[in-house]
């Protein structure tokens, strides 16, 4: 799914290249419109400006363009929910995991990112309620 060059990375266009001080990220013009793909973002060499521009694209389309792999699925009462993986090419960043939830009573969908580390979708939701022990989270009803 993803374009790649020899040697895994994206090709870059000079027009979009990405810009940032020591003290916040800064973003060309053009990518305020978000004409920045995915795929573009998935490849930024600045770790905060690729956090930055993930949430401004959104975590569903980011997700629709990227794809990812789903580490564990299971269901709640708002139906199916996944443990969604995106790894980066850059080393010295931590990979994106999120978790995908519908809401039982708005039937929306939800992404909601979670610390890398999370094994179960269980886990991941234990862990956005406050609980570090998974096991003592056990909701009636999530809602």
């Amino acid at each position: 799914m993803l374009k790649m060059m020899s040697g895994g990375r994206m090709p870059k266009r000079p027009d979009k290249k990405l810009v940032a001080t020591t003290s916040e990220p800064v973003v060309n013009p053009r990518q305020e419109s978000l004409n920045l793909t995915a795929q573009e973002i998935l490849y930024t060499d600045n770790v905060e400006l690729r956090r930055l521009l993930i949430e401004r694209l959104g975590y569903e389309r980011f997700l629709e363009q990227v794809g990812g792999i789903v580490r564990h699925r299971d269901t709640d009462s708002g139906g199916e929910r996944q443990l969604i993986y995106v790894p980066f090419e850059e080393d010295d960043d931590e990979p994106l995991m999120v978790l995908k939830v519908i809401c039982p009573s708005t039937g929306h969908n939800h992404i909601l990112r979670v610390p890398p580390y999370m094994r179960t979708c269980h886990q991941a939701a234990a862990w956005i309620a406050g609980f570090d022990n998974p096991h003592e989270y056990n909701p009636l009803v999530e809602c």
